[in-house]
């Protein structure tokens, strides 16, 4: 690898560019440059992404659409349910008396689900 600055490999427009970067931050070219082609990077990561989408075509985007929402409907389905086993579950609670452990465990785990139901899904293999 070379031992030579990057910057002695730039044209003379874009070392200048870094120059006044380097000056209007207080850096060095060197580490001006460093910063530079680390925002660059990270910003065409984000582009990425986003560039993905730009060039499905309708149909492909309804689809996905389609598939968002079926899944936002299972999980409001998983929430609901989750919602009413834990009312169920409080009313016969209250309406046998009946406060043991296992009572507990199960009021418990109706909990977790209710909270943890917006979060698994993404644990769950297949439905993305």
């Amino acid at each position: 690898m070379s031992q030579e600055p990057l910057t002695d490999h730039l044209d003379s427009q874009t070392r200048a560019a870094v120059s006044e970067y380097a000056k209007a931050h207080g850096l060095s070219d060197s580490d001006a440059l460093d910063e530079l082609v680390d925002a660059g990077l990270t910003a065409s990561m984000h582009d990425s992404s986003a560039a993905s989408t730009e060039n499905l075509t309708p149909a492909q985007l309804e689809s996905q659409q389609q598939t968002i929402a079926h899944q936002q409907r299972q999980i409001v389905r998983f929430q609901t349910i989750t919602i009413f086993g834990g009312l169920g579950w409080a009313v016969l609670t209250f309406a046998t008396g009946a406060n043991g452990p296992v009572w507990t465990a199960i009021g418990m785990a109706i909990i977790v689900l209710m909270a943890a139901s917006t979060y698994l899904w993404a644990y769950l293999p297949g439905f993305q």
